[in-house]
């Protein structure tokens, strides 16, 4: 390990007396675990910083705290369905700046006016609103901006994390001053050179725990919330006077209805019939002409009556004498 060459280091130099070399050893000792510090002796005084800093995080954790001394992070996100995103975009800035929330990003599509009046597109919203009032908020966008066709909410419990960081970031500084003092007692210039590159890597390490724990206390005390707007046609359902009294009004208009329905309905039925009918009116005309034609046949063709044949009495006595 090349802190332990550090040590030996010290050790061979000969201008340091032995307090020197003690102080000198458990410095270098440092790139231990941290979990190892508390049992050092000459290391009682970190520790106990280190549970000082755990016991201060349970009493006053980060953040917007529940009374059980729970930190919580919520995220939520809506949908609000609206036939005119032009106004609809307008009222929910004004909706999220009358809560006391911020939009941190917006993203807006607006189209063109239609023939009913609405105006399509989009819109999507990224606010930060304080927990207490973020039902509120809602609620407005519900009242004054458009219908909530959707919603969903997530609560992170995130106290765990913001303990496990504040003892993380405490030991990482503990670590980084001891070698701040472990660079001012060098004197090889290989030993400072290494000390300074554990020095730069711990300090990043700190700078990477540090923003972990503004992004949750951020979290914890700024909920975020999404919005998105979406278009829906206007409703063409005709509105209902209550009020009205045309009774015999409504009835006769309804009548009036039922009468054209019907003429249609006929007019329709006899537009389709029509071919069929005039087909059979000329197929039945056809047939009456064959059969008188045939008719008229046969009885030009049938057998003449015989005069040879004898008169009968009758016959004479009905013949009128024309001498007479």
């Amino acid at each position: 390990m090349v802190l332990v060459g550090l040590g030996v280091s010290a050790c061979s130099a000969g201008d340091n007396d032995s307090a020197s070399e003690a102080e000198f050893a458990p410095q270098v000792a440092l790139d231990a675990p941290a979990s190892e510090l508390s049992g050092r002796a000459d290391a009682g005084d970190e520790a106990d910083s280190v549970d000082t800093a755990a016991d201060a995080a349970d009493e006053q954790p980060s953040g917007n705290i529940l009374p059980t001394g729970r930190a919580l992070a919520t995220t939520a996100g809506v949908v609000v369905a609206t036939s005119d995103i032009r106004n609809a975009v307008d009222g929910t800035l004004a909706t999220v700046q009358r809560n006391g929330a911020s939009v941190f990003t917006a993203d807006v599509r607006i189209g063109d006016e239609r023939e009913d009046g609405s105006v399509n597109g989009s819109g999507f919203f990224v606010v930060k609103v304080p927990p207490a009032d973020l039902e509120a908020l809602i609620t407005d966008l519900g009242a004054t901006v458009g219908r909530l066709s959707g919603r969903t909410q997530d609560t992170t419990d995130v106290t765990d994390q913001l303990v496990d960081l504040d003892i993380r970031i405490s030991v990482e500084r503990d670590v980084i001053a001891r070698f701040q003092s472990l660079l001012v007692d060098a004197t090889e210039f290989q030993d400072i050179v290494e000390i300074e590159r554990v020095i730069s890597e711990r300090t990043i390490a700190l700078e990477q725990l540090l923003a972990s724990q503004r992004n949750l206390d951020n979290r914890v005390e700024q909920s975020t919330l999404t919005i998105q707007l979406q278009y829906e046609a206007p409703s063409t359902d005709v509105a209902v006077d209550d009020d009205s009294t045309d009774g015999l009004g409504d009835a006769w208009r309804t009548g009036w209805d039922v009468f054209v329905g019907a003429l249609f309905a006929i007019g329709f039925v006899l537009a389709v019939a029509t071919p069929f009918v005039l087909t059979a009116l000329v197929v039945i005309g056809l047939a009456m002409l064959v059969t008188r034609r045939v008719g008229r046949n046969h009885t030009q063709h049938a057998d003449p009556i015989d005069t040879d044949e004898p008169v009968t009495s009758d016959e004479q006595l009905a013949e009128p004498n024309p001498r007479r």
